[in-house]
């Protein structure tokens, strides 16, 4: 028995931060579903509820964490010790169509949520990302191309999810690359969530898995991509 216990795998680690509800609960019940030992971040006593009622045989650990403040990206820092297999940074705002930034506070919450906060937590956290097979994901989106944007609508949200993708870059490029390290910035499709509302193309299920098999299929790989949940390619 003890040989057994001795030569069986040890457990796959995830940080997932922004997992209160949405994709971001959806996606700590996939990676509990397959197995993993499963961080989960939120924000607010609701969150966590939300996160505990999921069945985890002991994988499951909850922090309290805002990507915006610096005492929770020190705290959450301090708190990490194990080696983490995935970081997926989940967390984001996405506002109205017709924010052409002329409020200079909501600008800069949109950018502190969907850009700066991750990528400051990525970089207080990549020394804990296992050297060699680990993977940082970052929840980008399709609007953040600018190769691909065409049209006007959503501009501060395009903004901050191209801000984004450039600092994920520069976070491969250095120190992510000599260490080994993946950066997927993933465009999780247009899910049905409160964000995307009951008129979106897919549900968090599909979503989810598909994010899930793209940061399998992908690890080790030591590239820095931005592509879609089914790992369709996505011009920068």
């Amino acid at each position: 028995m003890i040989a057994r216990l001795r030569g069986a795998p040890k457990l796959k680690t995830a940080l997932i931060v922004g997992a209160s509800r949405g994709l971001g609960l959806g996606l700590v019940r996939e990676y509990l579903g397959r197995g993993w030992v499963v961080i989960a971040t939120v924000r607010d006593d609701a969150g966590e509820a939300a996160v505990k009622t999921l069945r985890a045989d002991g994988r499951l650990t909850v922090h309290r964490a805002d990507v915006t403040s610096d005492a929770d990206i020190q705290r959450l820092s301090g708190a990490v010790k194990a080696p983490i297999d995935l970081l997926l940074l989940n967390a984001g705002i996405i506002g109205s169509a017709h924010d052409k930034g002329s409020d200079s506070e909501w600008m800069a919450q949109v950018m502190q949520t969907n850009a700066f906060g991750p990528v400051r937590l990525a970089w207080a956290l990549i020394d804990r990302v296992r050297e060699g097979t680990g993977v940082i994901a970052f929840m980008s989106s399709r609007m953040g191309s600018i190769a691909d944007t065409e049209e006007s609508g959503y501009d501060l949200y395009r903004a901050s999810k191209a801000a984004q993708n450039m600092l994920a870059r520069a976070l491969w490029a250095s120190p992510g690359r000599r260490r080994g390290l993946t950066v997927l910035s993933i465009h999780p499709g247009w899910v049905k969530t409160d964000m995307g509302g009951a008129g979106a193309d897919i549900d968090v299920r599909t979503s989810a898995t598909g994010i899930a098999d793209q940061v399998e299929a992908n690890a080790g790989s030591g590239l820095n991509r931005f592509l879609r949940w089914n790992g369709e390619e996505l011009p920068w």
